[in-house]
């Protein structure tokens, strides 16, 4: 019986079998056709196709934005270039990026080869297929209108059976595992994709009543991006830890974070129905377990921080793995505080179907989601590929581009949905307007010019996924020659 083992030796070590590459440029066809049988060959491939609907999701994301602030000044409007947006960063780049880190790191802490690597090939082609599929269909109109892909069922049912072949690999590496200890970024990344097929399922079964459809829909757009950043807080530990080669502090912590962020998953989403036909129950549940968010943001920042005390400037710049691992986790924790706080009645009846939702959940996929998968990123492609990080000057500045473009984004879309909640109210209170019909332009026009402002913060933000997008490839291509981590299997005596 064979014991794999992760081997960090020196290259003059006999016993280490190292994998280099030659001193050129790298052709990324070789990466793509790279021998499937090798260790972390389906992890690579993830993080390539994750790369390249990270650039797609960018651009198009930035025409939503442009088209929410001059309607009619682009084709196809805001609804159709949103949902385009939300399926290449949340599906394309988010997902697939998280299941390849997954599959980087789940053979590290478990001491197995990865269960089935064609099977992990397959559910790459299945998931990725079906979301380029879908953004073609989506753009021509035939899409269902659901939030927040807008997919018909047919691509339903492809992209959840994709998504299903994730947690059953995780699952079975795990349960052939040598290693009997079982490390806290084990729990995170198994639970988080077992959880995504099934949000998916949730979010996406036919109801007879419309109010149970739009109840669904907008608790599955919420909880599907908090799962992700489970699963990214899970591999943000395990990187860190490795590249600062401290312990992991505050274990408990790290349980806080993880409960809290399962149970606060989805219900901002409910919350943004408040005032609706939902039971009154719904909102005070959606109002306390919405605490969860936050909670569990705050917890697992300040693990990290407790960890990389003192040790996070190895020279007079900050290492780059824990730049973005901290401005990702401080953002996020920013965003999940505004989100419980928006989640109690009162809070939720001004700003509920206003630009504030949009503020919190771009956010999340322009700004949270994309620092933090980016800090795993940057750790786990040099140890897969041989290839050290392109530049950190280049990582500084994704973190200045994506901080300072989506903290704008965040803050005129927030500040124009309380704007305009408090004119649908100020209107109602006092007679002088309705919010509907010709009394539209008087409620919604105070906030226009917020609007106009969060579109020109959000290309600031556009342009820091485009350069994280661009770091991770020309590491890939250009990165000078560093030591390969391989599986080695040793025979136990």
């Amino acid at each position: 019986m064979g014991e794999l083992t992760e081997r960090y030796a020196p290259a003059n070590d006999p016993e280490t079998r190292l994998r280099t590459v030659a001193q050129t440029a790298t052709d990324i066809r070789d990466l793509i056709r790279n021998d499937r049988t090798q260790p972390d060959s389906a992890a690579v491939a993830h993080v390539l196709a994750a790369t390249v609907f990270l650039g797609v999701g960018a651009i198009t994301g930035g025409i939503a934005l442009l088209s929410m602030s001059f309607t009619g000044f682009l084709p196809l409007g805001y609804g159709l270039w949103r949902a385009i947006a939300m399926q290449c960063l949340v599906i394309g780049f988010a997902t697939l990026a998280v299941i390849g880190g997954t599959y980087y790191v789940l053979p590290r802490l478990t001491g197995v080869r990865l269960w089935n690597e064609k099977l992990a090939w397959a559910g790459l082609a299945l998931i990725a297929g079906t979301t380029a599929l879908g953004l073609v269909v989506v753009g021509a109109g035939l899409g269902d209108g659901g939030e927040p892909f807008a997919l018909p069922w047919w691509l339903d049912l492809a992209l959840l059976a994709g998504l299903g072949i994730p947690p059953l690999v995780a699952l079975q590496t795990v349960r052939h595992r040598t290693e009997h200890r079982t490390y806290v970024t084990v729990f995170y990344v198994v639970t988080g994709l077992a959880a995504l097929p099934l949000l998916y399922l949730a979010g996406n079964v036919p109801a007879v009543e419309p109010v149970a459809s739009v109840i669904g829909d907008f608790f599955f757009s919420s909880a599907y991006p908090v799962i992700l950043l489970l699963i990214a807080i899970g591999l943000v530990h395990y990187a860190v830890v490795k590249q600062t080669e401290r312990p992991l502090a505050g274990r408990q912590l790290t349980q806080i974070g993880y409960w809290s962020l399962i149970f606060g998953a989805g219900w901002f989403g409910i919350a943004q129905l408040a005032g609706g036909p939902i039971p009154g129950w719904l909102g005070a549940v959606a109002a306390v377990l919405g605490l969860g968010f936050p909670v569990g943001m705050v917890a697992s920042g300040a693990s990290l921080f407790s960890t990389l005390e003192g040790s996070w400037r190895r020279t007079e710049e900050p290492d780059p793995v824990a730049m973005l691992a901290v401005a990702g986790l401080a953002l996020g924790s920013v965003l999940a505080i505004m989100a419980s706080l928006a989640g109690f009645r009162s809070t939720a009846n001004l700003v509920a179907l206003t630009s504030f939702w949009e503020g919190i959940l771009l956010g999340l996929t322009l700004g949270a989601i994309p620092l933090l998968i980016g800090s795993v990123l940057i750790h786990a492609i040099p140890r897969m590929t041989g290839r050290s990080l392109f530049s950190a000057e280049l990582a500084r500045r994704v973190v200045k581009l994506t901080l300072y473009g989506t903290g704008g984004l965040i803050v005129f879309l927030v500040g124009g949905g309380l704007i305009t909640g408090y004119a649908w109210a100020g209107g109602a209170f006092t007679g002088a307007y309705a919010a509907i019909g010709e009394g539209w332009a008087p409620a919604s026009g105070p906030a226009r010019v917020f609007l106009g402002l969060a579109a020109a913060s959000g290309i600031v933000a556009v342009f820091g996924n485009l350069a994280l997008a661009s770091l991770i490839t020309r590491t890939l291509t250009r990165g000078t020659v560093t030591t390969q981590e391989i599986l080695v299997t040793r025979e136990k005596p």
